[in-house]
Protein backbone atom coordinates (compact mmCIF):
# COMPACT_ATOMS: atom_id res chain seq x y z
CA UNK A 1 0.00 0.00 0.00
CA UNK A 2 1.64 3.63 -0.58
CA UNK A 3 2.12 6.25 1.53
CA UNK A 4 -1.26 7.99 -0.15
CA UNK A 5 -3.43 4.93 0.14
CA UNK A 6 -2.48 4.73 3.96
CA UNK A 7 -3.57 8.50 4.33
CA UNK A 8 -6.99 7.87 2.27
CA UNK A 9 -7.31 4.57 5.09
CA UNK A 10 -7.05 6.99 7.70
CA UNK A 11 -10.20 9.00 7.03
CA UNK A 12 -13.94 9.00 7.59
CA UNK A 13 -15.71 11.24 5.36
CA UNK A 14 -19.03 12.42 4.37
CA UNK A 15 -20.47 12.08 1.04
CA UNK A 16 -23.55 13.02 -0.76
CA UNK A 17 -26.41 11.09 -2.08
CA UNK A 18 -28.73 8.15 -0.87
CA UNK A 19 -28.01 5.30 -3.11
CA UNK A 20 -25.03 4.29 -3.87
CA UNK A 21 -24.17 4.21 -7.75
CA UNK A 22 -27.56 6.87 -8.79
CA UNK A 23 -27.06 10.78 -8.16
CA UNK A 24 -28.68 13.80 -8.85
CA UNK A 25 -26.76 16.34 -10.56
CA UNK A 26 -25.88 18.34 -7.28
CA UNK A 27 -25.34 15.23 -5.42
CA UNK A 28 -22.68 14.10 -8.45
CA UNK A 29 -21.16 17.92 -8.64
CA UNK A 30 -20.58 17.74 -4.45
CA UNK A 31 -18.95 14.71 -5.03
CA UNK A 32 -16.44 15.44 -7.60
CA UNK A 33 -15.85 18.44 -5.65
CA UNK A 34 -14.66 16.72 -2.76
CA UNK A 35 -13.03 13.35 -4.64
CA UNK A 36 -12.87 14.18 -8.39
CA UNK A 37 -15.93 10.93 -9.08
CA UNK A 38 -19.69 11.18 -8.98
CA UNK A 39 -21.37 8.50 -6.72
CA UNK A 40 -20.81 6.92 -3.08
CA UNK A 41 -20.07 3.92 -4.83
CA UNK A 42 -17.28 5.01 -6.44
CA UNK A 43 -15.60 7.60 -3.62
CA UNK A 44 -15.96 3.85 -1.65
CA UNK A 45 -14.07 1.94 -3.97
CA UNK A 46 -11.09 4.73 -5.71
CA UNK A 47 -10.82 6.78 -2.57
CA UNK A 48 -10.48 4.06 -0.29
CA UNK A 49 -11.17 6.06 3.07
CA UNK A 50 -11.39 4.16 6.66
CA UNK A 51 -15.16 4.98 6.43
CA UNK A 52 -18.00 7.63 5.87
CA UNK A 53 -20.37 8.87 7.81
CA UNK A 54 -24.16 9.35 7.71
CA UNK A 55 -25.99 12.61 8.05
CA UNK A 56 -29.43 13.71 6.97
CA UNK A 57 -28.86 14.20 3.95
CA UNK A 58 -28.00 10.32 3.04
CA UNK A 59 -31.05 9.44 4.88
CA UNK A 60 -34.88 8.18 4.12
CA UNK A 61 -35.96 5.19 5.42
CA UNK A 62 -34.50 1.87 6.58
CA UNK A 63 -34.64 -0.08 3.81
CA UNK A 64 -33.00 2.99 1.64
CA UNK A 65 -30.14 3.02 4.47
CA UNK A 66 -29.84 -0.94 4.04
CA UNK A 67 -29.07 -0.55 0.51
CA UNK A 68 -26.79 2.22 0.70
CA UNK A 69 -24.74 0.69 3.07
CA UNK A 70 -24.82 -2.89 1.32
CA UNK A 71 -23.75 -1.08 -1.93
CA UNK A 72 -20.74 0.57 0.11
CA UNK A 73 -19.79 -2.02 1.86
CA UNK A 74 -19.60 -3.90 -2.08
CA UNK A 75 -18.35 -1.07 -3.37
CA UNK A 76 -15.17 -0.48 -0.95
CA UNK A 77 -14.40 -4.19 -1.11
CA UNK A 78 -14.16 -4.30 -4.88
CA UNK A 79 -11.35 -1.19 -4.25
CA UNK A 80 -9.49 -3.34 -2.03
CA UNK A 81 -10.88 -2.55 1.83
CA UNK A 82 -13.93 -2.88 3.47
CA UNK A 83 -14.92 0.56 4.71
CA UNK A 84 -16.85 1.48 8.10
CA UNK A 85 -19.99 3.27 8.02
CA UNK A 86 -20.62 5.31 11.05
CA UNK A 87 -23.64 7.95 12.07
CA UNK A 88 -24.39 9.35 15.53
CA UNK A 89 -27.12 7.89 17.29
CA UNK A 90 -27.07 9.26 20.73
CA UNK A 91 -31.04 9.25 21.02
CA UNK A 92 -33.24 12.79 22.15
CA UNK A 93 -31.37 15.18 19.79
CA UNK A 94 -29.19 13.83 17.98
CA UNK A 95 -30.89 10.92 16.50
CA UNK A 96 -29.81 10.54 12.94
CA UNK A 97 -31.78 7.13 11.62
CA UNK A 98 -34.95 7.12 10.33
CA UNK A 99 -37.63 3.81 11.66
CA UNK A 100 -39.73 3.36 14.63
CA UNK A 101 -36.53 2.33 16.87
CA UNK A 102 -34.19 4.64 15.95
CA UNK A 103 -35.84 8.15 15.75
CA UNK A 104 -37.56 7.74 19.43
CA UNK A 105 -34.37 6.81 20.96
CA UNK A 106 -34.78 8.77 24.52
CA UNK A 107 -32.00 11.53 24.66
CA UNK A 108 -29.20 10.43 27.80
CA UNK A 109 -30.74 12.67 30.55
CA UNK A 110 -34.07 10.88 30.45
CA UNK A 111 -31.77 7.71 30.92
CA UNK A 112 -30.00 8.86 33.79
CA UNK A 113 -29.32 6.69 36.29
CA UNK A 114 -31.38 3.56 34.35
CA UNK A 115 -28.95 0.96 33.90
CA UNK A 116 -31.41 -1.62 32.58
CA UNK A 117 -33.51 0.95 30.69
CA UNK A 118 -30.60 2.34 29.20
CA UNK A 119 -28.85 -0.78 28.59
CA UNK A 120 -32.01 -2.14 27.04
CA UNK A 121 -32.34 0.91 24.75
CA UNK A 122 -28.87 0.83 23.29
CA UNK A 123 -29.48 -2.92 22.61
CA UNK A 124 -32.23 -2.43 20.47
CA UNK A 125 -31.01 0.65 18.78
CA UNK A 126 -28.20 -1.32 17.83
CA UNK A 127 -29.72 -3.36 16.50
CA UNK A 128 -31.63 -1.19 14.22
CA UNK A 129 -28.55 0.05 13.23
CA UNK A 130 -26.91 -2.87 12.07
CA UNK A 131 -29.70 -3.95 10.17
CA UNK A 132 -29.47 -0.86 7.84
CA UNK A 133 -25.54 -1.69 7.30
CA UNK A 134 -24.02 0.08 9.94
CA UNK A 135 -20.68 -0.67 11.44
CA UNK A 136 -20.18 1.92 14.54
CA UNK A 137 -22.56 4.35 16.35
CA UNK A 138 -20.53 8.02 17.38
CA UNK A 139 -21.89 7.21 21.24
CA UNK A 140 -22.55 7.01 24.16
CA UNK A 141 -21.59 10.73 25.42
CA UNK A 142 -19.05 10.48 28.27
CA UNK A 143 -19.13 14.05 29.24
CA UNK A 144 -20.50 15.47 32.61
CA UNK A 145 -22.94 18.30 32.38
CA UNK A 146 -21.10 19.96 35.35
CA UNK A 147 -22.85 23.71 34.57
CA UNK A 148 -26.62 22.00 35.05
CA UNK A 149 -27.65 22.49 31.19
CA UNK A 150 -25.82 25.92 30.69
CA UNK A 151 -23.20 24.49 29.06
CA UNK A 152 -23.13 23.20 25.29
CA UNK A 153 -24.09 19.51 25.81
CA UNK A 154 -26.79 19.67 28.04
CA UNK A 155 -29.46 16.68 27.36
CA UNK A 156 -26.76 14.89 25.58
CA UNK A 157 -25.44 14.32 29.00
CA UNK A 158 -26.52 11.28 31.36
CA UNK A 159 -26.35 13.23 33.96
CA UNK A 160 -24.35 16.19 36.26
CA UNK A 161 -21.83 13.84 38.28
CA UNK A 162 -19.33 11.62 37.05
CA UNK A 163 -21.18 8.73 39.26
CA UNK A 164 -24.40 7.98 36.89
CA UNK A 165 -22.42 8.90 33.72
CA UNK A 166 -19.97 6.26 34.36
CA UNK A 167 -22.52 3.91 34.84
CA UNK A 168 -24.99 4.60 31.90
CA UNK A 169 -21.52 4.88 29.48
CA UNK A 170 -20.64 1.21 30.96
CA UNK A 171 -24.74 0.56 29.90
CA UNK A 172 -24.83 1.59 27.05
CA UNK A 173 -21.52 0.41 25.49
CA UNK A 174 -22.52 -2.50 26.51
CA UNK A 175 -25.84 -2.27 24.66
CA UNK A 176 -24.48 -1.30 21.74
CA UNK A 177 -22.38 -4.13 21.64
CA UNK A 178 -24.90 -6.48 22.19
CA UNK A 179 -26.97 -5.10 18.98
CA UNK A 180 -23.89 -5.31 16.94
CA UNK A 181 -22.39 -2.04 16.54
CA UNK A 182 -19.03 -0.81 17.87
CA UNK A 183 -19.13 2.53 19.96
CA UNK A 184 -16.95 5.55 20.25
CA UNK A 185 -16.82 7.62 23.63
CA UNK A 186 -16.99 11.49 22.98
CA UNK A 187 -15.65 14.04 23.85
CA UNK A 188 -12.18 13.53 25.11
CA UNK A 189 -11.18 15.32 28.03
CA UNK A 190 -14.90 16.40 28.59
CA UNK A 191 -16.78 18.74 26.79
CA UNK A 192 -19.02 19.41 30.10
CA UNK A 193 -18.01 22.09 31.55
CA UNK A 194 -18.26 24.84 29.10
CA UNK A 195 -20.54 26.43 27.12
CA UNK A 196 -18.81 27.43 24.25
CA UNK A 197 -19.43 25.43 20.94
CA UNK A 198 -16.14 24.14 19.43
CA UNK A 199 -18.90 24.20 16.18
CA UNK A 200 -18.17 27.87 16.16
CA UNK A 201 -14.74 28.37 18.06
CA UNK A 202 -12.17 26.96 20.92
CA UNK A 203 -13.60 26.48 23.91
CA UNK A 204 -11.02 27.37 26.73
CA UNK A 205 -11.57 24.74 29.80
CA UNK A 206 -9.97 26.62 32.85
CA UNK A 207 -11.03 24.02 35.77
CA UNK A 208 -8.29 22.72 38.45
CA UNK A 209 -6.63 19.69 37.33
CA UNK A 210 -8.01 18.02 40.48
CA UNK A 211 -11.59 19.10 39.21
CA UNK A 212 -11.27 17.40 36.16
CA UNK A 213 -9.45 14.23 37.72
CA UNK A 214 -12.88 14.10 39.62
CA UNK A 215 -15.40 14.82 37.77
CA UNK A 216 -14.80 14.39 34.19
CA UNK A 217 -12.28 12.04 33.82
CA UNK A 218 -13.77 9.14 35.67
CA UNK A 219 -16.50 8.36 32.55
CA UNK A 220 -13.68 7.99 30.10
CA UNK A 221 -12.00 5.65 32.38
CA UNK A 222 -15.28 3.50 32.76
CA UNK A 223 -15.87 3.37 28.93
CA UNK A 224 -11.94 2.35 28.49
CA UNK A 225 -12.17 -0.61 31.01
CA UNK A 226 -15.65 -1.56 30.00
CA UNK A 227 -14.20 -1.89 26.21
CA UNK A 228 -14.78 1.18 24.34
CA UNK A 229 -14.07 0.31 20.19
CA UNK A 230 -12.96 3.97 20.34
CA UNK A 231 -12.82 7.76 21.29
CA UNK A 232 -13.34 10.98 19.81
CA UNK A 233 -10.92 13.60 20.97
CA UNK A 234 -12.94 16.98 21.04
CA UNK A 235 -11.65 20.78 19.78
CA UNK A 236 -10.89 21.73 23.50
CA UNK A 237 -7.95 23.50 24.63
CA UNK A 238 -6.86 22.75 28.45
CA UNK A 239 -4.01 24.90 29.29
CA UNK A 240 -3.46 23.10 32.55
CA UNK A 241 -3.01 19.93 30.86
CA UNK A 242 -1.45 21.26 27.82
CA UNK A 243 -0.07 24.40 28.21
CA UNK A 244 0.94 25.26 24.53
CA UNK A 245 -2.81 25.90 24.34
CA UNK A 246 -3.79 23.39 21.50
CA UNK A 247 -6.90 21.52 21.21
CA UNK A 248 -7.20 18.08 22.89
CA UNK A 249 -7.53 16.59 19.02
CA UNK A 250 -4.39 18.32 17.92
CA UNK A 251 -2.39 17.91 21.52
CA UNK A 252 0.13 14.96 21.73
CA UNK A 253 0.00 15.59 25.45
CA UNK A 254 -3.66 14.87 25.58
CA UNK A 255 -4.02 12.16 22.74
CA UNK A 256 -0.56 10.33 23.28
CA UNK A 257 0.03 11.25 26.23
CA UNK A 258 -3.14 10.90 28.54
CA UNK A 259 -4.89 8.13 26.09
CA UNK A 260 -2.33 5.97 25.47
CA UNK A 261 0.50 6.02 27.82
CA UNK A 262 -1.66 7.15 31.14
CA UNK A 263 -4.71 5.47 30.68
CA UNK A 264 -3.48 2.79 27.84
CA UNK A 265 -6.08 2.76 25.41
CA UNK A 266 -4.99 0.82 22.24
CA UNK A 267 -8.15 1.13 20.30
CA UNK A 268 -8.78 3.40 17.52
CA UNK A 269 -8.67 7.79 18.55
CA UNK A 270 -10.68 9.53 15.72
CA UNK A 271 -10.94 13.30 16.12
CA UNK A 272 -14.15 14.97 16.03
CA UNK A 273 -14.17 17.08 12.49
CA UNK A 274 -12.26 18.58 11.28
CA UNK A 275 -14.76 20.44 9.39
CA UNK A 276 -15.16 22.50 12.71
CA UNK A 277 -14.48 25.87 13.10
CA UNK A 278 -12.47 25.20 16.11
CA UNK A 279 -10.05 23.58 13.76
CA UNK A 280 -10.47 24.79 10.28
CA UNK A 281 -9.56 27.30 8.50
CA UNK A 282 -8.96 27.74 4.62
CA UNK A 283 -6.09 26.12 3.26
CA UNK A 284 -4.99 23.68 6.41
CA UNK A 285 -6.52 20.58 5.81
CA UNK A 286 -3.42 19.05 5.24
CA UNK A 287 -1.25 21.04 7.86
CA UNK A 288 -4.55 20.20 10.47
CA UNK A 289 -4.24 16.36 8.60
CA UNK A 290 -0.65 15.63 9.93
CA UNK A 291 -0.66 17.79 13.65
CA UNK A 292 -3.99 15.09 14.60
CA UNK A 293 -1.86 12.04 13.40
CA UNK A 294 1.45 13.66 15.12
CA UNK A 295 -0.99 13.95 17.97
CA UNK A 296 -1.69 10.69 18.24
CA UNK A 297 -5.32 10.28 16.73
CA UNK A 298 -5.49 7.27 14.36
CA UNK A 299 -8.64 8.74 11.80
CA UNK A 300 -9.35 11.76 10.68
CA UNK A 301 -12.97 13.08 10.87
CA UNK A 302 -14.27 15.10 8.10
CA UNK A 303 -11.88 16.94 7.06
CA UNK A 304 -12.99 19.93 5.03
CA UNK A 305 -10.47 18.96 2.44
CA UNK A 306 -10.11 14.73 2.05
CA UNK A 307 -7.63 15.04 -0.64
CA UNK A 308 -5.67 18.20 0.68
CA UNK A 309 -5.45 15.80 3.91
CA UNK A 310 -4.43 12.99 2.27
CA UNK A 311 -1.72 15.04 -0.24
CA UNK A 312 -0.31 16.62 3.13
CA UNK A 313 0.12 13.60 5.14
CA UNK A 314 2.14 12.18 2.17
CA UNK A 315 4.13 15.51 2.17
CA UNK A 316 4.95 14.85 5.91
CA UNK A 317 6.08 11.64 5.08
CA UNK A 318 8.27 12.62 2.52
CA UNK A 319 9.82 15.14 4.68
CA UNK A 320 10.19 13.37 8.00
CA UNK A 321 7.06 15.03 9.79
CA UNK A 322 5.65 11.47 9.91
CA UNK A 323 6.45 8.10 9.51
CA UNK A 324 5.04 5.20 7.38
CA UNK A 325 5.35 3.26 10.66
CA UNK A 326 3.49 5.42 12.17
CA UNK A 327 0.77 5.31 9.65
CA UNK A 328 0.42 1.60 9.49
CA UNK A 329 0.28 1.42 13.14
CA UNK A 330 -2.68 3.72 12.72
CA UNK A 331 -3.73 1.12 9.88
CA UNK A 332 -3.56 -1.56 12.27
CA UNK A 333 -5.91 -0.61 14.87
CA UNK A 334 -8.57 0.55 12.03
CA UNK A 335 -8.06 -3.09 10.25
CA UNK A 336 -8.38 -4.14 14.13
CA UNK A 337 -11.37 -2.70 14.46
CA UNK A 338 -13.37 -3.58 11.16
CA UNK A 339 -12.23 -7.03 12.10
CA UNK A 340 -14.29 -6.97 15.67
CA UNK A 341 -17.23 -5.17 13.42
CA UNK A 342 -17.33 -8.36 10.91
CA UNK A 343 -15.60 -6.47 7.69
CA UNK A 344 -13.01 -8.72 7.57
CA UNK A 345 -14.11 -12.14 8.77
CA UNK A 346 -18.11 -11.64 8.76
CA UNK A 347 -19.74 -11.36 12.11
CA UNK A 348 -18.31 -11.06 15.35
CA UNK A 349 -19.74 -11.46 18.91
CA UNK A 350 -18.99 -8.03 19.71
CA UNK A 351 -20.29 -8.91 23.56
CA UNK A 352 -17.38 -8.15 26.41
CA UNK A 353 -20.05 -6.68 28.79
Amino acid sequence: MSVLQLARQLQVVTVAGTRPRRVTPDQAAANMGRFGVRSPAAVARTFQPAGMVYFDQNLLSPPQVRSLSSGLHRASRRGGSPTLLFTDQEGGLVSRLPGPVTSTQPAARDLAGEIRAGRASARRVGAAMRGMGLDVDFAPVADVDTVGGAGVIGSRAFGTGPGVVSSMVRAQGCGYHRGGVGISLKHWPGHGSTPVDSHQELPQLTLPVSTWRREHLPPFVAGIRAGADMIMTGHLAYERLDPTGKPASLSPVMTQGWLRDRLGFDGVIVTDSLSMSAVAAPGTAGRVAVKALRAGADLLLMSPSPTAAAAGVQAAVRDGRLTRERLEASALRVLRLKDATGLVRGPRELDNC
